[in-house]
């Protein structure tokens, strides 16, 4: 179990409503609330009291004894409770470096491998936006905040492990515009997106240079589309080459409220890559490739004139957690499954290239695939016009 200080995950990590959601889970009830002061649930003979506003003076007091009363019914300590409901409601990927290692590890060894956790987090969130081969200055603000938003918990006794932990928001899955959450992937939160992009890219990565060997350029360009980037095999490869850590495993703990489906659980990647990593880095640093990535959401906008080839449609979706207008161009075929889309009030996918250029709107092109979902609809109004 990861040193994780109640004080650090208290005050940054933990909010009430996760409280909550994760005492749902576990099959409480809620008995009663005090307005927005407190509610108080029950499982069986068990009862306990949540303090719901942090402002309150008391809070901090109110906040201890939920601790208390919950480790005693638990049978754990505080710091097993509030661990819990992070795991419940948190992405936690586990960076362990191995190789000349005891309890220590050289300082400037320690600040490379956490920069380079810092890194490899803010390339898969820059992913998880736009999948390209090499971002260089132009990081969206979407993903440095992510990056510094996610938290890192204390390493383990013996060993050198970075555990961090990416908290997601308490979103409703029945609030179309606002944020979705069903099984595609497009439909969840981005900090869920960006994890798994980091997963995925590590996995990928290791094995395009299985072998300690350069992979084909085809096949370093497919991987973009999974979150390999120039700046991914930089973060890994600086780790790996540092004078103690020899190989850098990652474990992955996936958030109990937001199941994920055929996800990596654990990635290794040994030393003896590192220079086949930075050349595949080299490679995708030179190259101009965007990777293509697929949108879902509600036909919001047609427009078509009479001369028109292609129809203009503009697509609610979600973009970092918020529903956001794009526009892209369609022929007639897929124009008019977008016509089928908006009258029947069905979601649809778009597979192509997510423009963002600053002060413009959004703008997806290249589209190669534009379809339907099954199963997915639309069951309240929606004011189209704004």
């Amino acid at each position: 179990m990861e040193l994780v200080t109640t004080q650090a995950l208290t005050a940054q990590t933990i909010v009430p409503d996760d409280v909550t959601e994760w005492l749902k889970g576990l099959g409480w009830t809620r008995t009663g609330s005090l307005g927005d002061v407190a509610q108080s649930w029950r499982r069986g003979e068990s009862q306990v009291l949540i303090p719901t506003l942090a402002s309150s003076p008391d809070f901090p007091l109110r906040w201890s004894e939920m601790l208390a009363n919950l480790s005693r019914t638990l049978g754990t300590d505080p710091a097993g409770v509030l661990l819990a409901v992070a795991k419940a409601g948190s992405d936690i990927a586990e960076f362990r470096a191995s190789g000349q290692i005891d309890d220590t590890l050289p300082l400037g060894d320690a600040s490379t491998l956490i920069e380079s956790v810092r890194r490899a987090i803010q390339a898969s969130a820059n992913s998880a936006l736009q999948p390209r081969s090499y971002f260089g200055h132009s990081v969206p603000d979407a993903a440095r905040l992510h990056a510094s938003g996610v938290r890192m918990a204390q390493t383990r006794q013996g060993s050198y492990i970075v555990p961090v932990i990416s908290r997601l928001p308490l979103l409703k899955p029945d609030d179309v515009e606002d944020a979705v959450l069903f099984e595609d992937v497009e439909y969840q939160p981005f900090a869920r997106r960006a994890m798994l992009r980091l997963a995925e890219g590590l996995s990928a990565l290791r094995d395009l240079t299985h072998g300690a060997t350069v992979p084909a350029a085809s096949s370093i360009t497919e991987a973009v589309g999974v979150g390999v980037s120039s700046e991914l095999c930089e973060a890994v490869a600086n780790t790996l080459d540092t004078s103690s850590i020899t190989d850098l495993h990652v474990a992955f703990a996936w958030a109990d409220r937001l199941p994920v489906r055929q996800a990596p659980t654990a990635v290794m990647l040994a030393g003896e890559a590192s220079p086949a990593i930075r050349q595949v880095g080299e490679v995708l640093k030179g190259s101009p490739v965007v990777g293509r990535q697929t949108i879902i959401g509600y036909v919001k906008r047609l427009d078509r004139g009479e001369e028109d080839e292609v129809g203009r449609v503009t697509l609610r979706a979600l973009d970092n957690d918020k529903a956001r207008n794009i526009s892209l161009e369609l022929n007639d075929a897929d124009y008019h499954v977008a016509g089928v889309a908006n009258t029947d009030r069905r979601i649809v996918s778009a597979t192509g290239v997510l423009h963002r250029e600053p002060g413009r709107a959004l703008r997806f092109s290249e589209v190669s695939d534009f379809r339907l979902v099954e199963q997915l609809s639309l069951d309240r109004s929606t004011d189209s016009t704004n």
